[in-house]
This record gives C-alpha cells, sequence and structure tokens, in this order.
C-alpha cells in the first residue's frame, strides 16, 4: 500500500515545515522510541548495544554533515557523495556501514520530479539525508509502526520501510505515464491537431520516461546484495520482504520498457503519417498541375491565333465549340485516365 497522496496534478508530494529539517529517534527495543533533542550524544547511545538510532535529515547544511561524520564515524568519500545531488542511485558497502543512494518520484504539475535520498546504514543505526523532502518522514513513522509485527525495530526493518515508500512511490507515476500513452496516441490521428506540436509531446514524453528508468532500474542493483547477504545475513522471513519489492521494481522497468516501446511505435506511426499526408498533398497538387497542362497549351494556342481561327472558323459558336469543347475533353480525359490509375 502506498503512503503517497495525489493532490490534484501533484502525484506523491508531501510538504513539510523547514525547521523540521532534523529529527532524531532512539529505539532501545523495550519501550517506545525517544527523540534525541542532542544530536551530539548519538555516539554515546550507540555504544549500547540494544541501542537503535534514526535519524533523518532534510536539505542539511555543511554543519549537519559534520556532524553525521563525526557521530557516525562515516567516511568522508561517503558524506561527500551523500552531499553531491544528481549522484547517480547505488550501493557501497564500506567496513562499518553501507551506504545507499535512492531516488523518489513525484508528480508535480505534469513533470516528473527526482529526489535524492542518501541512506548510512548499520545494525545500530540509519541516517536518511533527503536533498528536497518530498516523502514526509511522519509518514514512513506511521508505516513502520503498521508493520512492528513482521518487520522488526531494526536497521534493515526501516531500511526495508524506506526502499519500499519510494519503490511504491513509481506506480502512480506509471498508472499516469500510461495514460499520457493513450492521449498522445489518440493525438495522432487528430486532424485539429499540429504535428509539430505531437511532436513535441511524444519527445518530451521520451524524455520524462528516461528521467524516470534512470531513478527506478537501479533499485535492482540496490537490492540484489541485500537480498544475497552482502550487507548483512538476513533471516528468511525479512528476506522475503525484500523480495517482494525487489519483484515490484522488476514489474516497473517492465512497465517503463513497455512504455517506452509503445511511445517509440507512437513516433514511427507520427512520422509515417506526416511522410503519408505530404505524398497526398503532393499527388494532389500533381494532379492539378497536370490538369492545367493542356488547359494552358489550348488557351495559349487559340489566344496566339485568335485573329487567324475567327476568319477562318465560322460562324462564330462554331469557333467557341472548338476552344471551349477541346478543354473539356482534356480535362475530362485527364480526369478518366487518373482515376482508371487510381491516383484518387
Amino acid at each position: 500500500m502506498s503512503i503517497l497522496e495525489d493532490q490534484h496534478t501533484n502525484i506523491g508530494v508531501h510538504d513539510e515545515q523547514p525547521h523540521n529539517n532534523k529529527r532524531c529517534l532512539a529505539f532501545t527495543g523495550k519501550e517506545a522510541a525517544r527523540i534525541v533533542e542532542d544530536p551530539t550524544q548519538i555516539s554515546e547511545l550507540l555504544k549500547e548495544e540494544s541501542t537503535f538510532v534514526w535519524l533523518d535529515l532534510a536539505e542539511p547544511t555543511a554543519e549537519d554533515l559534520q556532524l553525521v561524520q563525526e557521530e557516525f564515524s562515516i567516511h568522508p568519500v561517503a558524506i561527500e557523495d551523500a552531499h553531491l545531488t544528481h549522484e547517480r542511485p547505488k550501493i557501497e558497502i564500506f567496513s562499518n556501514f553501507v551506504l545507499l543512494v535512492v531516488h523518489g518520484a513525484a508528480m508535480v504539475h505534469g513533470r516528473i520530479v527526482i529526489s535524492e535520498m542518501a541512506i548510512f546504514a548499520n545494525k545500530n543505526y540509519l541516517v536518511t539525508i533527503r536533498q528536497s523532502p518530498l516523502f514526509s518522514i511522519k509518514n514512513i513513522e506511521k508505516r513502520w509502526s503498521v508493520h512492528a509485527g513482521p518487520i522488526p525495530h531494526t536497521a534493515i526493518g526501516l531500511l526495508y520501510v524506506i526502499l519500499d515508500t519510494i519503490v511504491d512511490s513509481y506506480f502512480p507515476i506509471a498508472d499516469a505515464y500510461d495514460n499520457r500513452i493513450d492521449r498522445i496516441e489518440a493525438h495522432l490521428f487528430d486532424s485539429k491537431r499540429k504535428a509539430q506540436t505531437v511532436l513535441k509531446e511524444i519527445f518530451n514524453f521520451k524524455r520524462d520516461l528516461q528521467v524516470f528508468r534512470r531513478a527506478a532500474a537501479p533499485v535492482r542493483e540496490i537490492l540484489a546484495p541485500i537480498i544475497r547477504g552482502d550487507v548483512e545475513p538476513l533471516d528468511a522471513g525479512i528476506i522475503a520482504y525484500y523480495r517482494d519489492i525487489y519483484d515490484h521494481v522488476l514489474r516497473m522497468v517492465d512497465q517503463i520498457d513497455a512504455q517506452r516501446d509503445l511511445i517509440n511505435s507512437a513516433l514511427d506511426v507520427h512520422l509515417s503519417l506526416q511522410s503519408h499526408r505530404q505524398g497526398e498533398i503532393a499527388k494532389q497538387l500533381t494532379i492539378i498541375a497536370t490538369i492545367f497542362l493542356p488547359l494552358t497549351f489550348i488557351t495559349g494556342f487559340f489566344g496566339q491565333n485568335f485573329d487567324f481561327l475567327v476568319k477562318t472558323i465560322s460562324p462564330e459558336h462554331i469557333f467557341w465549340w472548338y476552344g471551349v469543347g477541346s478543354e473539356i475533353v482534356a480535362l475530362v480525359a485527364l480526369l478518366v485516365y487518373f482515376r482508371y490509375k487510381r491516383w484518387f
């Protein structure tokens, strides 16, 4: 079940107050989570093996990242990756923690917006760093509490909830893209729409779909080492949940690839239709030019010899029968020939 909401044209967007960009929770396993007011005490809390700490940062400052590096003993290279925007989705295993970079997605005013999240995971802590707060951390907490039975309150359990939330954010966008393809296909055969407008719609969709695929497809490579146990040996129960996310990602990527094939086919159809329409126009212009060719000759012939013909051909109505009649005969003969050749 997705926690994402469709608010008018904004799919998957959750507003968070600017002052709520830092949140730290400590879990002991015996009591409810408590808020850690002073993040500088995190390193002391982590000395207790039964304590699990979750620190969430939205749009962190340099001071926030320095705090993370010091309190959790994070490698400076990993901190730099977490601070960079437009970092590719990936998973990197360090000696004392794992770094994951994942991309959430949302539709804002009809355009896809990618939100990066860096995650530092250890058996005693989880640090989430979001460059733009598209996802409400409170909803992730609520979702985690719903799975309180089967999903343990550990780093690997929370990581599952976060990844599942991000993958679920892809489905409303994929459904919106299916509808968008249907509209584009309908516009292909709409003679009232300009060809340039339809072509622009197709290329805009191809660009958005490529952005969407770059966000969704790498999640497979992120989940694979977790399922294999390269990150931390997992029991069969929790592995089943991660496999469920993996299946969802595979289905999502297949849907994106199918959409890509459809939009490429739509582009081919559009180009074929434009070529066909241009051919029809050229054929019609050729027919008109061909019809006027003998008419121009006859008119020119009679015009150049007007005085001679008027004196030679009599009475006058015979002259007009020759002049106008020859044009009518030429026109009818050409039309019969075009029809015989099935040119129209």
